[in-house]
């Protein structure tokens, strides 16, 4: 038997949710997956580092393609014409137009169907109709949560409910795990971080709320700042432009690359009063993410749509609290470990975040839920609830 794998995701440089979900899980795949079966990972260009250490069963199959664009509906889909395998797993929302009978494809979310205006026009088109054709067409679909399973069955047709199945995602602890690292304060330094900072994680763009995130620091800045003033009264010109300080030193570290909207995300950081105190590092890779994530007080993810919310298991593993937005799979995810928030009420969420700034043991007791939460999400359970879905 051939098992084939997408793993074109997975070989990104500068990985994303969707690309760290391909990798870790062929990781854990390559673990399991039985000496008599061979599996052959499709690819744009050689595999790198970790990816490229094979089993002796597994082999690489690079698919040059120069024009670049749409590689996997012209270039896959010529070689699974001539060359298909038995089965044709597809970890993105992507599939071949040519595919085989048995192809399984994860949806990881349809957010342009619920928030069409967070995506440009092709992507909104073209993110659900992949996803609408994938659950008719193809022969089984995975989904994170089931939130999304329940958001297909109720966009889509549910005559095709018994071709999805709920395989949810994972997390390397150790990877996130702080133990404060010889070298952590080097690292905070390089990215200007000397104070206390709260955290965002994921791209910044509309879907992901990142300007109610930094709507919201603002508003902690204010308060902080009447905060520090007591009663005093500040007497100003109300037509002079605000210049708004706090003794506190907060900032604000939003970590990702640009995403949809960011040219909005960039105006109300170049207009907000505390710009200097917010930190746009853009991707940050491993050994930095984990001093970042593990020093800082809060992540704030408030996110107005997610499939299933990686950073929430990330942050539990660094021991971090988290405030995330209520209404998609970010409740399933962190149950009751998490402060939740309405994405649309600035204030609610700078006021679930100043929750944990001036409450440790509330901190302290969500941070050992999450601990305990976590040990429901590993990427080797993944891996066996995939492999038996392909096997079958």
């Amino acid at each position: 038997m051939i098992i084939g794998i997408d793993a074109s995701r997975a070989n990104e440089e500068q990985k994303t949710g969707v690309g760290w979900y391909a990798f870790w899980l062929i990781e854990e795949l390559k673990k399991i997956t039985p000496e008599n079966i061979r599996v052959v990972l499709y690819t744009r260009e050689p595999l790198k580092g970790q990816l490229a250490d094979l089993p002796e069963n597994w082999q690489e199959k690079v698919l040059g393609w120069w024009p670049k664009k749409y590689w996997t509906q012209i270039r896959l889909s010529w070689e699974m014409l001539f060359h298909r395998p038995d089965v044709l797993f597809i970890p993105a929302h992507v599939f071949p137009i040519i595919h085989p009978k048995k192809t399984v494809m994860t949806i990881h979310d349809i957010a342009a169907k619920r928030y069409p205006e967070t995506y440009n026009k092709f992507e909104r088109w073209y993110t659900v109709w992949s996803a609408k054709t994938a659950l008719k067409k193809l022969w089984r679909v995975i989904v994170p949560s089931e939130f999304v399973r329940q958001e297909l069955l109720c966009y889509f047709t549910a005559r095709h409910e018994h071709k999805i199945t709920v395989i949810k995602h994972g997390c390397h602890t150790e990877l996130f795990e702080y133990d404060n690292l010889i070298d952590g304060q080097e690292i905070l330094r390089f990215y200007g971080l000397n104070s206390d900072y709260l955290i965002s994680l994921g791209r910044l763009e509309e879907k992901k709320n990142t300007i109610g995130v930094v709507k919201a620091f603002e508003q902690i800045k204010m308060s902080l700042r009447e905060a520090s003033k007591g009663d005093e009264a500040i007497p100003r010109d109300r037509h002079a432009p605000v210049v708004a300080r706090d003794d506190s030193g907060l900032k604000l570290l939003l970590v990702g690359s640009p995403g949809f909207g960011y040219e909005k995300v960039k105006q109300a950081v170049e207009e907000s009063p505390f710009k200097d105190d917010i930190i746009i590092p853009g991707w940050v890779k491993g050994k930095d993410l984990k001093v970042l994530l593990g020093s800082a007080k809060v992540l704030v993810f408030p996110s107005r749509y997610e499939g299933f919310g990686l950073p929430i298991l990330e942050a539990f593993a660094a021991g971090v609290p988290v405030v995330a937005g209520q209404g998609s799979s970010l409740e399933e995810v962190g149950g009751e470990a998490v402060l939740y928030c309405n994405s649309g009420n600035i204030q609610e969420i700078a006021d679930n975040v100043e929750l944990f700034l001036n409450n440790p043991e509330l901190t302290t007791e969500k941070i050992n839920l999450g601990k305990e939460r976590l040990k429901k999400f590993t990427w080797q359970k993944t891996a066996e609830e995939t492999l038996a879905l392909l096997l079958k």
